[in-house]
């Protein structure tokens, strides 16, 4: 019989339990630092970007303090649930707890290291969202595509076609063919992930080897965007990148 793994994770945020609440019990909340989500007949549907979504809903509500998500599958068990855990510590800071539960694939550590490097890409926007936009509403473009190329020369064409191979910390200006310049500091740096923090939101760019994908989720707060176009223009991008 297959095991029932977790994966944990906890960070502490520079905000209230309440804004926490929000962040990770509504829709809005959850676009700010994750993905694209909306309510859709009574469930909770998660845009991944290139017509990929996911749909689930709260299993088990404990208002201001825990929420578990998951979709129940065919024998009313959900295969997958991701826990959220809400505490207040003194100065005015919050802890969050996830922890996600589940049965992972045959090449099940391959898997959970790519869920764990998610999460950490995801609650560092949310830590950095709290420090910078707090209160700001989101405009999200995600896009995705898939590749049969190598992830290590994915990745090299990826910062060669941005014009910069940076450095976290450093100050730099992207020049992404047919697009506008990204300028800001590099937040978030491996050797398959690059995200960029600018004056209004987020850049991140993943090179997922596992899953043959490279995929970008931009966040932009408080200002306008036409998410439309610069979805479209972003998923022609990586689909020319994917394909060499």
């Amino acid at each position: 019989m297959d095991e029932r793994r977790d994966l944990a994770k906890e960070v502490e945020l520079t905000a209230t339990p309440e804004q926490v609440w929000r962040a990770i019990s509504t829709p809005e909340g959850m676009s700010v630092w994750f993905v694209p989500h909306e309510q859709v007949d009574g469930d909770v549907e998660a845009d991944f970007g290139g017509g990929n979504t996911e749909s689930g809903r709260a299993l088990e509500v404990e208002p201001g303090r825990r929420v578990v998500y998951g979709a129940p599958g065919p024998d009313g068990v959900p295969p997958m649930t991701m826990e959220f855990l809400v505490e207040g510590k003194e100065g005015g800071t919050t802890v969050l707890r996830l922890v996600q539960s589940g049965f992972f694939g045959d090449d099940w550590e391959a898997e959970y290291d790519g869920f764990g490097r998610g999460w950490d890409m995801f609650l560092h926007n949310l830590v950095e969202y709290f420090r910078h936009f707090a209160g700001l509403p989101v405009a999200n473009v995600v896009a995705f595509a898939f590749t049969t190329r190598p992830g290590g020369a994915v990745w090299e064409d990826l910062v060669a076609r941005l014009g910069a191979h940076p450095a976290l910390g450093e100050r730099v200006r992207l020049t992404p063919d047919g697009l506008e310049p990204i300028e800001g500091v590099v937040d978030l740096r491996d050797d398959a992930l690059l995200g960029i923090r600018t004056e209004h939101g987020f850049y991140r760019f993943v090179v997922d080897d596992g899953h043959h994908m490279v995929t970008t989720s931009q966040y932009f707060y408080g200002v306008p965007v036409d998410r439309a176009a610069r979805t479209a223009a972003w998923q022609s991008w990586l689909e020319q990148l994917a394909g060499g």
